[in-house]
């Protein structure tokens, strides 16, 4: 394991961010997974930690996978390089601003498919090994009706297939 080609991939990952944590958790599990840090197992299981702590979950895998291979300063390095390139374009555009008129409801919309798109391929790679699992399914109908149907808020339905998921996976 190598600390330095580690902070290439998450400033690599900084420049590519758009549209949130979520946007990028699917580069994120090719980027790590590729170049030998995790398993597809320990990228699931950083995913479930990294959305139980506070902030932004790309920044929090940062911090967890410098953390785990190179303790302190690689969770330090991991987000400071992942924030660089994000803190960079923000300082470039608002230098630039007053000079540049950009439209931003044309730059949301266009960053918006872009977003949808990152976020579906995110969907589809966490959900992949699950995908001939028939509770997998049966727990996603439910949640949808739920959701959709019976209007119950979307933090019950979260803790509720949480608590379900438990029982199936870990319990029997």
């Amino acid at each position: 394991m190598n600390l330095i080609k580690l902070v290439l991939i998450f400033l690599k990952l900084g420049f590519l961010s758009f549209g949130g944590g979520w946007a990028v958790v699917g580069i994120l599990q090719k980027e790590l997974i590729s170049a030998g840090f995790l398993s597809p197992a320990e990228f699931t299981e950083m995913v479930s930690v990294a959305q139980m702590t506070p902030g932004p979950i790309a920044l929090n895998l940062a911090t967890y996978v410098g953390y785990k291979y190179f303790g302190f300063l690689g969770a330090f390095l991991n987000t400071f390089f992942f924030l660089l390139a994000p803190a960079l374009t923000t300082i470039l555009v608002f230098s630039s601003g007053k000079r540049i008129k950009l439209n931003s409801n044309k730059l949301s919309q266009a960053l918006m498919g872009f977003t949808t798109i990152m976020v579906l391929v995110t969907l589809v790679s966490l959900a992949s090994p699950r995908l001939t699992d028939p509770w997998f399914f049966i727990i996603a109908a439910l949640v949808f009706f739920g959701l959709n149907k019976f209007k119950i808020h979307p933090l019950v339905l979260m803790f509720a297939a949480g608590f379900v998921g438990v029982l199936l996976y870990a319990v029997w």
